[in-house]
């Protein structure tokens, strides 16, 4: 699945997804274990808050680091709290136009130590109930194979990556690669 995305269509209900048996028991007992977990949305300085959790997981290059957080300013963020402490941070890119109707998932940073909550998948059920509620058809959890990824019975869909940026944001990326494009004609 290397070039596949996997996207979950969404209806007009939660209940109405077709989720794997496993995985609707696990949201049972994960949502019990969360029922004093506090959520907040896009929290001021969410993902420096959390990112010590993604930097020991993945060890990114600082400079590979500070350009991802430079190119995900513009994400969405659900927090959740047990009491004042951050547990994890849901990540993910809002649909950028009127024509797409999906929300990306970037992934989830969260504290290892509170693993038996379940944190990323609770805060993803969340945030799909969230987007059904505001309407939104799909909602990509990206490429790759990952197990979880077939228990919410995602679809897989051939695609191409690709940023269109201006030249400016590929030169405060320190981007190595770029194919520039001719400017439109003015007539």
């Amino acid at each position: 699945g290397e070039n596949k995305t996997n996207e979950i269509i969404l209806p007009r209900s939660f209940e109405q997804l077709s989720l794997r048996q496993d995985l609707r028991k696990d949201l049972r007992r994960i949502e019990k274990k969360n029922a004093e977990t506090r959520l907040v949305r896009n929290e001021k300085g969410a993902l420096q808050k959390a990112s010590k959790w993604f930097l020991e997981q993945f060890g990114e290059e600082p400079e590979d680091f500070k350009r991802r957080m430079h190119l995900w300013g513009k994400a969405s963020t659900l927090s959740a709290y047990a009491r004042n402490e951050l547990l994890a941070v849901h990540i993910t890119m809002p649909a950028n136009n009127a024509i797409s109707n999906t929300i990306y998932y970037l992934g989830c940073w969260w504290n290892r130590e509170y693993k038996t909550a379940s944190p990323p998948t609770f805060l993803l059920k969340k945030d799909i109930e969230q987007a059904i509620r505001n309407g939104i058809r799909t909602y990509d959890l990206g490429i790759g194979d990952e197990p979880y990824k077939k228990q919410w019975n995602a679809t897989q869909r051939q695609t191409k990556y690709y940023a269109k940026m201006s030249k400016q944001l590929a030169e405060e990326l320190e981007l190595k690669q770029y194919i520039q494009t001719k400017p439109p004609l003015h007539h």
